[in-house]
């Protein structure tokens, strides 16, 4: 057992020395690494994993924190200079309802907790100072909760009651902004932040408010809201971007139908659209031709009997008038309807909106290339873009198309420096492919070269030995064969060829020679 035992060992080592030393070199770092990484594993701590416990903390928020966390000896890390506060992720979340239940991420901004407990003895200042106080810590939550806003503060300026109306001043607001840098604010959600704050204050008007961010720009200014100028000066930049909106919607439509028949670049659209901002208010009141009776009075009036006849009298200009003549039996008869009309009458209140286009100038420009656009084709034109438009003869809509030849030297140049350019970035990497290639090429003979030079080199050293002759038998047999070639050159000799061999290769040679005797 114990001779099995030697020989497997014996085997081990003879194959271990066959393996050559380069190999032998890579097997001893691969196993020295693993055994390094091995002893790292063991030996070394586990990393702890930190996550956000809050974010976004001024000096004042983070103190109590950093307090609360060191008396409890919980492990915490400070980042983005002191305003992220980084904990284990095994206590995180127990961490965050203990201090949501004592109020502590906002220890140093209480809202109306303030009122919680009440304090004998309080005036009215101070009840006044914390009704302040709170209320601006209330606005600072609720705008934070927005998207685009990181951080707020809010500072109100509340004048004190005054027992006279005339006497009380108006209360104003200033709020500052951290803006979220990955998300943008709109001008509405400016206005939305104005106006939450407007209605949150009592007394406090929109115009008394001015809003701005870090960087010092100006988001709501009080001053140019409430001056006529400027408002003015905004409503007319607000017509003219809508205006511009509505040109730019037109020449797109028009555009990208006429890159569809003619293709890119062969058509150029222009549109200008005047509009009326104007609103208008206009009460329209109309009567009809025939009157409707509202109310009706008939009289009628009947005598018969003896008496003075009753005459027509007076001059003829008085028709109608009747007098008393004597003599005869008389009879008298008169009837009267009155007939009282109402006038009807039918009001129309009509209200024009701003923006109405008053009249649409399209100028369209074909290039003709080397053939001439025919008339027809012009007004085919013509046509499609007066649909697109919808064009209103009434109103005054203008259209003009033209076929021209388009200037493109420029266009060509830049196009033919790009190819330029793309041909040379083409060849640079058929050459580097071509330098990489040769240099794998190359580097693939030196490895077949390197590797039949060392197989012919081992069949020649691995030549078999018959039984029963030693080393001295194999030179006197090889001193031998060279006796009769003398004209061979020593190096080309078997002896010389393993001289040659033992020189440059001596642990091959070793090897051999131990193979050799450990057989004898």
């Amino acid at each position: 057992m114990a001779e099995e035992k030697g020989f497997s060992m014996g085997t081990l080592q003879e194959r271990w020395q066959g393996v050559g030393r380069t190999r032998q070199l890579v097997v001893m770092i691969i196993a020295a690494a693993l055994f390094i990484s091995i002893l790292l594993y063991i030996f070394t701590p586990q990393r702890i994993e930190y996550v956000t416990l809050y974010r976004n903390l001024d000096s004042a928020q983070a103190a109590p924190l950093v307090q609360y966390l060191r008396d409890r000896g919980v492990a915490y890390r400070l980042e983005d200079f002191g305003t992220t506060i980084q904990v284990p992720a095994a206590v995180a979340d127990e961490l965050r309802i203990e201090m949501a239940g004592q109020d502590m991420p906002f220890s140093q901004g209480l809202g109306f907790e303030l009122f919680d407990e009440d304090q004998l003895g309080i005036t009215d200042f101070d009840r006044q100072v914390k009704l302040q106080r709170a209320l601006q810590e209330e606005l600072r939550r609720t705008i934070t909760s927005l998207d685009a806003v990181s951080q707020a503060r809010v500072h109100l300026a509340i004048p004190e009651q005054r027992v006279f109306l005339s006497e009380r001043g108006n209360p104003s607001a200033a709020i500052t902004l951290t803006l979220n840098p990955f998300v943008s604010i709109k001008e509405e959600q400016v206005r939305g932040i104005v106006f939450l704050v407007a209605s949150s204050v009592e007394g406090l008007k929109a115009e008394n408010i001015v809003v701005i961010d870090t960087q010092g720009n100006v988001l709501h200014d009080a001053l140019s809201s409430s001056d006529p100028v400027m408002a003015m000066a905004d409503s007319t930049l607000k017509q003219l971007e809508i205006k511009r909106a509505f040109e730019v919607e037109l020449e797109r439509r028009v555009q990208r139908m006429l890159e569809q028949v003619f293709g890119p670049g062969r058509a150029l659209t222009l549109i200008t659209a005047e509009m009326d901002f104007d609103a208008r208010e206009m009460t329209l009141i109309t009567y009809d031709e025939q009157g409707v009776p509202r109310s009706t009075q008939v009289i009628h009036e009947e005598f018969e009997g003896t008496g003075p006849v009753m005459g027509e009298v007076g001059e003829a200009n008085y028709p109608g008038y009747i007098g008393a003549v004597p003599g005869g039996d008389s009879r008298y008869e008169r009837s009267e309807e009155i007939i009282n009309y109402e006038i009807s009458e039918s009001s129309e209140r009509v209200i024009a909106a701003p923006g109405k286009i008053i009249n649409l100038h399209t100028s369209v420009v074909v290039d003709t290339g080397e053939n001439q656009v025919t008339a027809e084709e012009i007004e085919q034109v013509n046509l499609l873009v007066a649909s697109a438009i919808g064009y209103d003869d009434m109103r005054g809509d203008q259209i003009s198309v033209q076929g021209m030849r388009f200037d493109t030297t420029f266009a060509d140049e830049m196009k033919a420096a790009m190819a330029d350019l793309e041909a040379q970035q083409r060849r640079e990497e058929m050459f580097q492919l071509a330098v990489l290639g040769g240099f794998a090429l190359l580097a693939l003979i030196i490895i077949i070269v390197i590797w039949r030079r060392r197989r012919r080199m081992r069949e020649q050293l691995l030549v078999p030995v018959s039984e029963g002759r030693s080393l001295d038998d194999l030179l006197a047999a090889g001193l031998a064969e060279e006796e009769y070639v003398p004209e061979v050159a020593p190096g080309r000799t078997p002896l010389g060829r393993a001289r040659k061999i033992v020189e440059e290769n001596p642990e091959i040679a070793v090897s051999v020679f131990r193979s050799w005797m450990v057989e004898d």
